[in-house]
């Protein structure tokens, strides 16, 4: 927006009220989630891959997070028109900011302020619909991730039932268990063998999905760098006062703000006796209106960050205890592992607690994904 129009502007705002109240206010308290100063943070993915990890292909590509962005904020088709619809309204702005000052009446003035309201939103939309994309990059990311990984853990789970399934044809010949036992552990298997191809055909879809996002050729695959980075949600002010503040600063917000000062201005620049369609009682119901979306918006990210507040203390209860089963687990395989090579646990029992720690080290990694995730959507007011 030029800065002349803005001279002008606040000159003819301040002529009809006490206070401009177009920014947004930026004086509410934030207390950060951040580490301390020099506190490293850690990649937990290694910690956490004892038995399984992603895939990994030395003919692939690796693609990082920040070159995928990259991509995906170039491709995005509705991002690039906003902004070139931009281009367009600006100009539209300077003849419109030209009629209204030279008309008579204040028809000429409305309309301007009501498209450089338009303007002002749809700077804001930029911005929001920019770490949207971001986000959506960094949930493909970690999607494809977890998927890798669950397939390894349904690997290593269908090979116990390989062994499983060996040993109990041999109980059956020998008379140890029922021929509809046996046929239950079979059609689990093989269950488990279906399920296991549709992990991977929702692998592929979710190649697919990540290379549009990026506007490359869908059958790219690549070795994916995402870092684990497990931060416990801190705040040293009530959670209330932390969430207002997130509240006022959130692009939903400013925008209902936005729109709700400018339709306050154009309904005192609307005379009591106007005669035009959308005169002053169109104006009363336009700023009525604007008024409840305002208030509606401020409640709808006001409920919605509470919920991701509790999500994410839910989650590092989860976390925390899931740390402690990770270790008894861990424990018990090498107290099977002992035995394993004593000859008192058989490869079936060793295999089991290698599963077992291996699908707990797994809950682990997904939990840290999850948690940040939400603490992004929880901080980033962008995406609100």
């Amino acid at each position: 927006m030029k800065k002349r129009y803005l001279a002008v502007l606040i000159a003819v705002f301040m002529a009809f009220s006490p206070v401009n109240s177009f920014a947004a206010d930026e004086s509410t308290t934030e207390t950060t989630e951040e580490t301390t100063a020099g506190e490293e943070q850690n990649d937990l993915t290694e910690q956490f891959s004892t038995f399984i990890t992603s895939q990994y292909d030395e003919d692939l590509e690796t693609l990082t997070f920040d070159d995928a962005v990259e991509k995906a904020l170039r491709n995005n088709s509705s991002l690039n028109n906003l902004k070139a619809s931009m281009d367009l309204a600006e100009t539209q702005l300077e003849i419109q900011y030209l009629e209204a000052y030279s008309s008579d009446g204040f028809s000429g003035l409305i309309s301007f302020l009501n498209s450089q309201s338009s303007y002002q939103n749809n700077e804001l939309s930029v911005v929001a619909q920019e770490e949207s994309v971001k986000h959506s990059m960094k949930e493909s990311f970690i999607n494809i991730i977890e998927l890798q990984r669950n397939i390894a853990l349904s690997e290593l789970s269908l090979k116990n039932d390989e062994l499983n399934l060996a040993l109990s044809k041999i109980k059956l010949s020998n008379g140890k268990i029922s021929q509809s036992e046996y046929d239950n552990l079979n059609l689990a298997y093989n269950t488990a063998k279906e399920q296991l191809e549709t992990q991977k055909d929702t692998l592929e879809l979710e190649y697919v999905s990540l290379n549009i996002l990026m506007g490359t050729d869908i059958n790219e695959r690549y070795n994916f760098v995402m870092e684990a980075v497990y931060e416990p949600f801190e705040l040293d002010i009530p959670v209330e006062s932390y969430i207002n503040g997130k509240v006022a600063s959130s692009n939903s917000v400013r925008q209902a703000e936005k729109s709700y000062e400018t339709t306050k201005q154009t309904s005192k620049l609307t005379p009591l006796n106007s005669s035009e369609i959308g005169g002053y009682q169109s104006a009363q119901n336009s700023l009525n209106s604007a008024e409840m979306s305002y208030e509606d918006a401020k409640d709808s990210v006001y409920e919605s960050l509470y919920q991701k507040y509790n999500s994410i203390v839910q989650e590092e209860k989860d976390y925390t205890a899931g740390l402690d089963e990770l270790k008894l687990l861990q424990d018990e395989f090498e107290r099977t592992q002992v035995k394993y090579l004593s000859g008192n646990a058989s490869y079936y029992e060793l295999l089991t607690a290698q599963y077992n720690v291996a699908e707990k080290e797994n809950t682990l990694l997904s939990s840290v994904y999850s948690h940040m995730l939400l603490s992004e959507e929880l901080t980033n007011t962008e995406l609100m």
